[in-house]
């Protein structure tokens, strides 16, 4: 970072002033596109992320109907005439997306929210 000696010595507002300019570039050519956002769109955001959990979309206890399910449409598809290869592939599928509700499940009940609304 240069700075002009003149300039420094002008006086130590001229100085936080250039030095300011130099961070807010750095900044830019660093991160890209600088952003602010105010008190009350973080708020917002915020509510808006814990709104289906307040109306009891997201509860453990929708998980675990979820999970039952797709616990019986393995069912279904296991007894299905479907070829071996397509079972085993659509099984596989929900299996994962069991996987991926128990793991919510347990966010969930870490995070400390309750098993209903």
């Amino acid at each position: 970072m240069y700075v002009e000696l003149n300039e420094a010595h002008r006086g130590r507002y001229a100085f936080e002033m250039h030095l300011k300019d130099v961070a807010q570039e750095q900044t830019k050519r660093i991160l890209g596109d600088f952003v602010e956002f105010s008190d009350e769109a973080v708020q917002a955001f915020k509510e808006a992320a814990i709104e289906p959990i307040k109306n009891g979309t997201f509860t453990l206890e929708r998980i675990e109907q979820r999970i039952n399910v797709v616990r019986g449409e393995i069912a279904e598809v296991w007894n299905s005439a479907l070829p071996d290869d397509e079972k085993y592939r659509q099984i596989n599928t929900k299996e994962n997306e069991i996987a991926l509700l128990q793991a919510g499940q347990f966010t969930f009940a870490k995070a400390g929210f309750s098993k209903s609304v």
